[in-house]
């Protein structure tokens, strides 16, 4: 316990002297005052752009998402049937 003392009471006593040993800054209120460049990296090294693949075109992708020709017969022909089936049973259609 002492030693630990003994160390503490030297290292307090050598803190000043290397207060002294510190570089001093300039004063900011002297406009004349060289001052270092910032020693800061840029947000940007190392960024890398995404690129995308090769994209099919609009006209393209609408040709593939949109209803066949087929389907669209098929669907008109749905709904005359429920028309017919409407009238024989006495119902009005629209």
């Amino acid at each position: 316990m002492r030693k630990i003392s003994v160390a503490l009471l030297g290292a307090a006593a050598a803190l000043p002297l290397l207060a002294h040993a510190a570089t001093t800054l300039p004063d900011p209120a002297d406009a004349g005052a060289s001052v270092p460049p910032p020693a800061t990296s840029s947000a940007f090294d190392g960024y890398k752009p995404w690129h995308d693949g090769e994209a099919p075109s609009w006209q393209q992708l609408n040709r593939e998402v949109a209803p066949s020709r087929a389907a669209t017969g098929a669907k008109h022909a749905k709904h005359g049937q429920h028309a017919n089936a409407a009238s024989e049973h006495g119902g009005d259609s629209k």
